[in-house]
C-alpha cells in the first residue's frame, strides 16, 4: 500500500491516488519533519472538535410535526415562525420561546411552501392540493383560498412590496396574482417544473429554478424572459438573492450550490462540501453568509465573499427541507424529514479560521516548525471506503453505492487554514473516468499486523492533519472498524 501525502504551496496542493493490490503489514506516511505516523499519534492535540462542525447543539428543537417538515418561514420583526409539513398541517412557534402558539389544518395534502409578507401580517402557503392560501398570522384565521389550477403547487414567493405574489407548479407555469385581489397579473411558462422561486430585492426581476437544472431570470413589470443559464445537471431546489441583489445562489439535486452574477448571469462560484441533494438555501440579512440545507442531513454555513465553508451544523436524523435566518442574523432556523425544527445560533468572527489561533502560535510559514505543533488545532478523523479511496472519497465527501478503484487520480485541491478540503478539481483524465468495478482486496489490521478476511463493507479510519508549513497528511488511525 502506498503512503498519500498533500503539499500545499499557498492553498493549493495536489493529490495523487495510485491503484495498489499488494498486502503490506506496515503503513509508514511521513511529514517533511521527519515524524511517521505513530508519532504523529502519540503527540496530544490542543483541540478534540473540529471548529467547523457544531454537533448536537441547537438552540431549540421544536417538536409537534408529525410527518417530515418542508418549509419554515420567519416573520420580519423575528418573533413568529412557521412551519409546514407533509401531511397539510401549518404550526405557528413564538420563535423566542419556543413555544407553539397553534395548528392550522391548512391544506388536504402537502405544503411544500412558506412565505410571510414583509409587513409580517400575512402567512402564504402553497400546497400541493392546488391552492394557494393566505392566513392571518395572528390569529390564524384563513383570509382567503386561491385555487390556481396548477398541478402541485412547489413553490411560492412574495415581492419586496408585499404587493405581488409569485406561484411555481409542477407543471412549468408560474403565475404572478395580485395579494390583495387574488387575481392573475402574468403567466409565465418555465420550460419544466417549477420547483423554486425567488423575487430579487428591488422586485424587479423574478428568478424560478426547474426540474431540468435551468434557471430563469423574468423581468416581473412586462414578464419576459431575461436570460435562460443551463445551471445544474440536475433540478434546482432552492434559489436565494443577496440583501443586496447582485449574487443569486442556487440549490441543486447534484450536490452544489452555485453563486451567480445576478444582472449578467456569469457564473462566480461552486460551493463543494454536501454529499447529496442541495434542498435549500438562504443568503444572511447582511449578505455575507450563506446557509444550505441538505438531504446529507447536515447544515453548512458559508462566508460568501470567500466562498468558504465556516460552519457545519449536524443534529438532525433525516433530509433538511428549508433553512432560514432571522432578521438580525443571530439565529438559523431548520426544517427537517425527522419532524423536527431546529434553531441554531450563528456566530461567525471576521476571520472565522484564527479564532482559536492563539497570538504566542506561529503564524508564518517561514518559522520552526516543533514536534508539538505538527496537529495545531486540527484533528479531523474521516471514516472512507477502502484504503486506496481514501484521498478521492474525501475530496469528493460522498459515499459510493457500490465500491470501485480509481487509478492515478489526480486533483488539484484547496484547503482551508484547518486541513479541511473545500474545493477540488480533476487535473488529468483518469481522474474524471471510471474504471471497472474489482473485487475489494483484503486490508491489513495494522494494529495486530496481519491481514483481515475480504469483506465487502469494510472500512477503515484516518485523520487528517494540516502541519504550520502547510503540509496536508492523510495517516492510518489505529486499527481498522468492521
Amino acid at each position: 500500500m502506498q503512503s498519500k501525502q498533500i503539499t500545499r504551496k499557498s492553498t493549493t496542493t495536489i493529490a495523487v491516488t495510485a491503484l495498489t493490490t499488494a498486502i503490506v503489514t506496515t503503513l509508514l506516511i511521513k511529514s517533511t519533519e521527519g515524524i511517521d505516523w505513530k508519532q504523529l499519534l502519540s503527540i496530544k492535540s490542543k483541540q478534540t472538535n473540529h471548529p467547523l462542525v457544531e454537533k448536537n447543539k441547537p438552540l431549540q428543537t421544536l417538536s409537534g410535526h408529525s410527518t417530515w417538515i418542508y418549509a419554515v418561514a420567519i416573520s420580519s420583526d423575528g418573533k413568529t415562525l412557521a412551519s409546514s409539513s407533509y401531511d397539510g398541517i401549518i404550526k405557528i412557534w413564538h420563535l423566542p420561546s419556543g413555544k407553539l402558539i397553534r395548528t392550522i389544518a391548512a391544506h388536504t395534502d402537502a405544503v411544500e411552501s412558506l412565505a410571510i409578507t414583509p409587513d409580517g401580517k400575512i402567512l402564504i402557503s402553497g400546497s400541493w392540493d392546488d391552492c394557494v392560501n393566505l392566513w392571518n398570522l395572528s390569529n390564524g384565521n384563513l383570509i382567503r383560498s386561491i385555487n390556481v389550477n396548477a398541478d402541485d403547487i412547489k413553490a411560492v414567493a412574495i415581492s419586496p412590496n408585499g404587493k405581488t405574489l409569485a406561484i411555481g407548479s409542477y407543471s412549468g407555469v408560474i403565475k404572478l396574482l395580485s395579494l390583495k385581489t387574488g387575481t392573475q397579473i402574468k403567466r409565465l411558462q418555465h420550460s419544466s417544473s417549477v420547483i423554486s422561486l425567488a423575487f430579487s430585492p428591488d422586485g424587479q426581476t423574478l428568478a424560478s429554478g426547474g426540474k431540468n437544472g435551468k434557471l430563469k431570470m423574468w423581468e416581473v413589470k412586462t414578464g419576459r424572459e431575461k436570460y435562460t443559464l443551463a445551471a445544474h445537471s440536475r433540478s434546482i431546489w432552492a434559489i436565494a438573492y443577496s440583501l443586496k441583489g447582485k449574487t443569486l445562489a442556487s440549490g441543486s439535486q447534484d450536490g452544489t450550490i452555485k453563486l451567480w452574477q445576478a444582472e449578467t448571469g456569469e457564473e462566480i462560484g461552486i460551493l463543494n462540501g454536501h454529499s447529496k441533494a442541495v434542498l435549500s438555501v438562504a443568503f444572511s440579512p447582511d449578505g455575507q453568509n450563506l446557509a444550505s440545507g441538505s438531504y446529507d442531513k447536515k447544515i453548512h454555513l458559508w462566508q460568501v465573499e470567500t466562498q468558504e465553508l465556516i460552519k457545519t451544523y449536524q443534529s438532525h436524523t433525516k433530509p433538511v427541507w428549508s433553512v432560514g435566518f432571522s432578521p438580525d442574523g443571530q439565529t438559523l432556523a431548520s426544517g427537517s424529514a425527522d419532524e423536527t425544527i431546529k434553531v441554531w445560533p450563528v456566530s461567525v468572527s471576521k476571520s472565522s479560521h484564527q479564532s482559536n489561533v492563539k497570538d504566542d502560535e506561529c503564524h508564518s510559514s517561514e518559522c520552526e516548525t516543533k514536534p508539538e505543533m505538527i496537529l495545531k488545532e486540527v484533528q479531523e478523523i474521516v471514516k472512507l471506503e477502502e484504503l486506496n479511496q481514501k484521498l478521492y472519497q474525501q475530496i469528493n465527501q460522498s459515499w459510493r453505492e457500490i465500491p470501485r478503484w480509481y487509478e492515478d487520480l489526480e486533483y488539484r485541491v484547496r484547503v482551508d487554514n484547518y486541513g479541511a478540503i473545500v474545493s477540488y478539481e480533476a487535473i488529468n483524465q483518469s481522474g474524471k473516468d471510471y474504471v471497472s468495478e474489482t473485487p475489494l482486496p483484503s486490508l491489513v489490521n495494522s494494529a495486530k499486523n496481519k491481514a483481515v478476511s475480504q469483506k465487502k463493507n469494510e472500512f477503515g479510519l484516518f485523520r487528517v492533519i494540516l502541519t504550520p508549513t502547510g503540509v496536508l497528511e492523510v495517516s492510518p488511525w489505529w486499527g481498522w472498524e468492521f
